[in-house]
């Protein structure tokens, strides 16, 4: 369909048509509908040109139906920097006036984003921690709120949990609410409950999707992680467990990007996935990794329910997951067979999170032994820590015993004030005894 047969408003079509657009997606006319029609909606939609356009659209559709122009008009939470600034960049192309939109995102100058906002700029597209630190700040309500946007919020489940409350807050005015999410499980579900009530829920096939059983033969395992060696647990881990077609999941791009630097230093084939790739680059080295061009796939913040792999030797949990569904999504990535398994690295800090999980798996991975490597490299560290200290009370003994060898000596004579000594001045003038003595013996 022809956006021009969308029955939308003159200046939208104006900036539709100054884009060069002509046919409608069916995911632009679902989103487009509903935000016209004030009805909320929970949409699948995965990133692109095509879902960027359709939250564009809908949004200025929203502004310039709305009688009350006062105010923030639409707000678009989405998770990442450069998601936000897409959006952003979508809503002024079709726009057909300025100032109609800003971006607030995690890697903004916050005096302008707060400007933006003390503005009160029609159309706010955000990251929802910057975006709350914002509010908090300059303690500032959404009023006039038409419409909210929630894009990509299974990528905000988890992470930005007390953002979205938060924010939700803040908003007093009735607004349509429009969700999308590239999968849809019962965290999801529970999330999306909270902004909307009975969303018309499009595109996601036959509803939530289950993870299937972990399988019997599969070997589960995990290494309890010493204090600041969760890198070299790993590398000694992977020395002595088969290495090929390892998936390795990390909680944030900052992780995998560490992980890419220590295996290449290792001699070893990795590449990483994340959403700020490309369409095009995460295609490349997804294939790269199906292939068996790389031995290592490095993920930080996809579910393993999106990857569609089946020859997967092993899974290694870097950072624990908080879920149990996404454990048997990531189970479930493991080929059939004797070397099959998958493993996590449990620091201090993951102790309640895998115990979560034993408990709602109903399940207990077996407690695999400390690599070799790491025991000798854990007791040198010990060894060097008693010796540090060892040595800092020798240097204090030493330090006591000569001040007290100090204090045991006799107090030396001074001669600051006998004229001639060690500090006397020769220039002075003699009076006295001491003049007598040396007119006599001249």
């Amino acid at each position: 369909m022809t956006f021009d047969k969308l029955n939308l408003n003159n200046e939208l079509l104006t900036g539709i048509n100054k884009a060069k657009l002509n046919e409608a997606s069916s995911l632009q006319q679902t989103i487009i509908t509903h935000a016209k029609d004030d009805a909320d909606l929970l949409v699948c939609a995965e990133q692109g040109d095509d879902k960027n356009i359709a939250l564009a659209a809908a949004a200025l559709e929203k502004l310039y139906l709305s009688t009350d122009k006062n105010g923030i008009q639409v707000l678009i939470l989405t998770a990442h920097a450069q998601s936000a600034l897409q959006i952003c960049e979508q809503v002024n192309s079709l726009s057909t006036a300025e100032d109609q939109c800003f971006c607030i995102d995690d890697d903004g100058d916050m005096d302008g984003q707060a400007e933006a906002i003390t503005r009160q700029t029609p159309i706010i597209v955000a990251n929802p921690n910057q975006l709350q630190n914002l509010l908090q700040e300059h303690r500032f309500i959404f009023r006039n709120l038409e419409l909210l946007i929630i894009d990509d919020i299974q990528e905000m489940v988890g992470t930005d949990d007390d953002n979205l409350k938060q924010i939700k807050r803040r908003i007093i005015s009735d607004c349509t609410t429009i969700i999308c999410s590239e999968t849809l499980n019962n965290k999801i579900n529970q999330a999306s409950s909270s902004f909307t009530d009975e969303p018309a829920v499009i595109g996601f096939g036959d509803g939530v999707s289950t993870p299937p059983a972990i399988r019997g033969d599969l070997h589960q395992g995990y290494i309890k992680v010493p204090n600041r060696m969760k890198i070299s647990t790993l590398m000694a881990h992977i020395e002595q467990t088969p290495t090929e077609n390892c998936v390795v999941f990390t909680a944030s791009k900052r992780g995998t990007d560490r992980l890419y630097r220590v295996l290449k230093k290792r001699g070893l084939k990795a590449t990483s996935l994340h959403r700020k790739l490309s369409e095009e680059k995460r295609a490349q080295r997804f294939a790269n990794f199906t292939n068996s061009d790389v031995q290592f796939l490095l993920v930080s913040d996809f579910s393993a329910s999106d990857l569609d792999l089946d020859n997967v030797v092993q899974v290694i949990n870097y950072d624990v997951p908080n879920d149990s569904d996404e454990y048997r999504f990531r189970a479930a990535l493991v080929s059939k067979g004797k070397k099959g398994r998958i493993v996590s690295l449990v620091s201090k800090q993951d102790q309640s999170d895998i115990s979560q999980l034993e408990n709602e798996l109903g399940q207990t991975p077996d407690e695999i032994p400390l690599p070799d490597k790491v025991k000798q490299k854990l007791k040198q560290r010990k060894n060097n820590k008693k010796k540090s200290r060892n040595n800092g009370r020798s240097k204090k003994s030493r330090g006591q015993q000569k001040k007290k060898d100090n204090e045991m000596q006799l107090p030396q004579p001074s001669y600051d004030k006998l004229s001639g000594g060690r500090a006397g001045n020769y220039d002075k003038k003699e009076t006295g005894i001491v003049k007598f003595f040396k007119k006599l013996f001249s």
